[in-house]
């Protein structure tokens, strides 16, 4: 399917933090899955080599998707409590992607 919106994004759970992290962050893909039709992908990842290096692959029929997704009220409060547990150790880098091949 060309020019789906992909999202790639990296997080590193603060020290000690990583099996809380993995936890929360299943909580938060099984929430997306089920409230965003417009979300064909949304999987979290976490490193072989270094357990507390964490990846999010998300891809989004359209722009509109992402942006409802960008929006939503569960990702306002997945955030918020993620801040409140300490769960990351430095920011957020995220990278937006269009596809250009089916």
């Amino acid at each position: 399917m060309a020019n789906v919106l992909t999202v790639v994004a990296k997080l590193r759970a603060a020290p000690g933090k990583g099996d809380a992290l993995a936890a929360f962050l299943t909580e938060q893909v099984a929430t997306v899955r089920a409230a965003e039709p417009g979300c064909l992908v949304y999987r979290v990842h976490r490193s072989t080599t270094d357990s507390l290096s964490f990846l999010f692959y998300e891809a989004f029929v359209d722009e509109a998707a992402f942006e409802l997704h960008r929006a939503a009220p569960h990702l306002a409060d997945y955030r918020k409590r993620r801040e409140e547990q300490g769960l990351l150790d430095g920011p957020v880098t995220v990278g937006i992607f269009r596809s250009v091949t089916d």
